[in-house]
């Protein structure tokens, strides 16, 4: 490589291979894939902390996470860790998103280990890689432990060998990034918003369509472009969230108020654009 090339790659940054490893009570799934596997960095997502659940259950859980931790190191794999409730599919979904899309954001090669959690934990782990395309595997074990011996040195799951079965990933329409951002911000707020709310935070982001102000106008012009951005948001926005059952619309005096639906909670969450401090 010459030193035009290696100064480009320099500054470019090389790409790092990530992976993210929800967690429960396993080890040799959690860990054997590295075996095999290049990796820069494991994300480790496991709940450690939480008033919800007894601290037998999460002290157990926090044996675990160390011991899969050390082995990681072991191999010269950096490790982070996120404190995340597994039995809460919304909770999974929300950052399992978050983290890819950071990684990807940064042109990083991300694969996400389904094997190594709960059923719950795992379905919400699968959707969320598959909807930022990421690679999704799932790494089969040979038997189950017997013994808490077993459990100890294996996890629920023992893997004598490796075999590991990576999933064709499922192509996910999300809506566009317009009608996203609006569904995000209705997930934020339980009691929903008026039209008139929604008009005003497209503005306040000075979405296409939406960058003029019609609260600085008077009288008839004022009403004019109001209606216009009604029947804009209406017969666009609305209606393509609507149609894929993503919201609601329920009429309060002079305005329609919109609320999201499960439906809809469940594509907020795993667009990976909701703030951290939201369920």
């Amino acid at each position: 490589m010459c030193l035009t090339c290696l100064a480009c790659e320099t500054m470019r940054g090389i790409e790092e291979i990530v992976h993210i490893v929800p967690l429960g009570h396993e080890i040799d799934r959690a860990t054997l894939p590295f075996e095999k596997l290049r990796a820069n960095r494991v994300h480790l997502l496991a709940v450690v902390e939480s008033e919800k659940y007894s601290p037998e259950m999460l002290d157990k859980q926090k044996d675990f996470l160390s011991s899969v931790k050390k082995k990681l190191e072991e191999k010269g794999i950096e490790v982070q860790f996120s404190n995340i409730d597994m039995f809460d599919i919304l909770e999974v979904m929300k950052n399992v998103s978050a983290i890819i899309m950071k990684e990807k954001s940064e042109r990083n090669i991300v694969y996400v280990n389904i094997s190594a959690c709960g059923r719950l934990s795992s379905v919400g782990t699968a959707l969320a890689a598959m909807a930022h395309d990421a690679r999704v595997y799932y790494v089969v074990a040979d038997r189950y432990s017997k013994t808490e011996d077993e459990e100890l040195k294996h996890g629920l799951s023992i893997c004598e060998k490796l075999d590991m079965i990576f999933l064709e990933n499922f192509k996910f329409a999300l809506p566009d990034a317009t009608d996203l951002m609006v569904l995000v911000k209705l997930c934020e707020k339980e009691r929903g918003m008026k039209t008139n709310e929604i008009i005003d935070f497209l503005r306040q982001r000075s979405v296409e369509g939406y960058e003029k102000d019609y609260k600085e106008l008077f009288g008839e012009k004022r009403r004019k472009l109001y209606i216009a951005y009604l029947m804009k948001l209406n017969k666009g926005i609305l209606n393509r969230l609507e149609k894929d059952g993503y919201i609601t619309r329920e009429k309060t005096g002079r305005y329609n108020t919109i609320k999201i639906t499960e439906s809809g909670k469940y594509v907020a969450h795993i667009s990976g654009l909701l703030p951290e401090h939201l369920k």
